[in-house]
């Protein structure tokens, strides 16, 4: 009994370090967080800024995106009320936004592309995209709208750019800034190429079966050109707060340092 009473405080300073160190949210306790909302391809962005600061203290990315949803009346899916309450619960640094791969505009009769079809689209499309940049920026969050990439489907292609051409000015118009994927998995003749440069400069696939979507490797790309573009957004903002230490435990002097994070190389 006397050496299990001996032992007692031993394990208790045991289990408060322990804690210390295995909260998976603690490197990320000062960091900015930066909001990722849209369709599956924002969920392809999201999950490459994820990887690309798991070890670092950078930034802390929430995953709000959503498979199968869109902007345009075919989605059930309501982004503008989702996107209003995100602003005010999420307290992001920073929102990016990728909509497009299920939005493509009903503008065509027989094939062909309807002019009165296509201004009604885009005057409806242009109002959501106001919307929901506008509940962020009312909310004091950075908004990065990101452009939607060639894809594999020339007809597909052309509805792309249709809806870049729709979004960029209304986004940017209400304080986004625009980021442009075009030039990304592409031909030097800006034609679909499913293989390019990966960040090792190596030739790699970059574009899904699908060829729509982009593989892991290709939404790396996408997270490397993102990155300055979030430090130089937040450079002048505040670290967050640390959280506060659990209730009863006491930082030690003597406590061991932890074990530095291997560097995971591209």
């Amino acid at each position: 009994m006397v050496r299990t009473l001996f032992a007692l405080p031993f394990i208790a300073t045991c289990l408060v370090a322990c804690a210390a160190f295995a909260d998976p949210a603690a490197p990320h306790a000062s960091a900015p967080d930066i909001l990722v909302v849209g369709d599956s391809q924002a969920q392809g962005v999201a999950g490459a800024l994820q990887r690309r600061y798991l070890r670092s203290k950078d930034f802390h990315v929430i995953d709000k995106s959503k498979i199968g949803t869109g902007l345009t009346s075919r989605s059930t899916y309501d982004w503008d009320a989702v996107v209003a309450e995100l602003a005010t619960t999420e307290k992001a640094s920073v929102a990016i936004v990728m909509f497009g791969a299920n939005d493509r505009p009903p503008v065509r009769i027989k094939g062909v592309v309807d002019p009165g079809l296509s201004e009604k689209f885009s005057k409806s499309y242009g109002a959501r995209v106001e919307k929901i940049v506008k509940s962020l920026r009312d909310a004091k969050i950075n908004v990065v709208w990101l452009g939607d990439p060639v894809v594999k489907d020339a007809d597909y292609t052309a509805d792309m750019q249709m809806l870049n051409q729709v979004m960029e000015p209304v986004a940017e118009k209400e304080g986004a800034q625009f980021v442009s994927l075009w030039d990304l998995g592409v031909d030097p003749d800006g034609s679909y190429n499913a293989f390019g440069k990966a960040l090792d400069g190596q030739t790699k696939r970059l574009r899904a079966d699908d060829g729509v979507h982009f593989t892991p490797t290709g939404y790396d790309l996408i997270a490397a050109r993102l990155d300055p573009i979030l430090k130089t957004l937040t450079a002048n903002q505040p670290a967050t707060a640390p959280a506060p230490a659990p209730a009863g435990a006491k930082a030690s002097a003597d406590a061991p340092a932890p074990t530095p994070a291997l560097a995971i190389t591209q």
